[in-house]
């Protein structure tokens, strides 16, 4: 504000000079007529002027930015990795393989076979033949113990004897054997050796209380080239061990 009431004053002094310059330098006799002007009253104190300084214009001096400085970052350390040294690998010692000695082996002996009176009959193992004396191959009998069983095998010539009729007297015969048990059949079927036909019945033995104490098969067949007609018992305590065993020597019969 001061700056300025002195600049105004400056300029005010500068018009009245130049207006009294006028009045004095000009060529005419008659001095024109001045323009009324404002005379300042002489009492009012007139404000020094004062001549203008170099203001210095506030520049800021250069706020230096904080500049961080450089914050080192941490840099890891290089972790020397672990490096496990070559475990040696135990080579074993060369094991001298054993060379088993060659041993015996046991040559197993063959079924026994009967193959003594015109027909062939095989056994498995464990079979107990026992030949009755005078056994010829028109007759005779042979008795086998044979894998919990007992088997008896007869031939005679046909003569022209049924197979029923040998399956029915073999049943009686054996039903006389044997007054404290009564033997009771329980079923008939037709019985297949090699090529021939034949056939079976099966029956009880029941004791005096009533219990079945066993049982057995009854079966006949006639080797025709040969003339002979076979009859087979198989007696038992387990049903089913009679039909095997029954079975197994059937298959195993050639009328040769």
């Amino acid at each position: 504000m001061v700056l300025l009431n002195n600049m105004r004053a400056i300029a005010f002094v500068t018009v009245v000079l130049l207006f009294a310059l006028t009045a004095c330098g000009g060529g005419s006799d008659v001095a024109s007529p001045l323009a009324s002007t404002a005379v300042p009253d002489a009492s009012a104190p007139l404000a020094t002027p004062v001549p203008p300084t170099a203001i210095p214009t506030a520049i800021p001096a250069a706020i230096p930015t904080a500049i961080p400085a450089a914050i080192p970052t941490a840099v890891p350390t290089a972790i020397p990795t672990a490096i496990p040294t070559a475990i040696p690998t135990a080579i074993p010692a060369a094991i001298p393989t054993a060379v088993p000695t060659a041993m015996p082996t046991a040559t197993p002996e063959p079924p026994p076979v009967l193959d003594e009176f015109g027909f062939v009959l095989g056994l498995d193992r464990g079979g107990d033949v026992t030949n009755l004396p005078g056994n010829t191959d028109a007759q005779g009998i042979v008795q086998l113990e044979y894998s919990g069983v007992n088997v008896i095998l007869s031939w005679v010539p046909v003569n022209g004897a049924t197979i029923e009729g040998l399956v029915t007297g073999t049943f009686a015969t054996l039903r006389n054997n044997q007054p404290d048990l009564t033997l009771d059949t329980v079923s008939e079927s037709e019985l297949r050796v090699g090529l021939e036909t034949g056939t079976i019945i099966g029956f009880k033995s029941v004791d005096g209380s009533g219990d079945v104490v066993g049982g057995g098969l009854i079966g006949a067949w006639n080797c025709v080239d040969q003339d002979t007609s076979f009859t087979i018992l198989v007696t038992g305590q387990d049903a089913s061990v009679v039909q095997l065993r029954l079975n197994r020597l059937v298959d195993n019969f050639d009328c040769a």
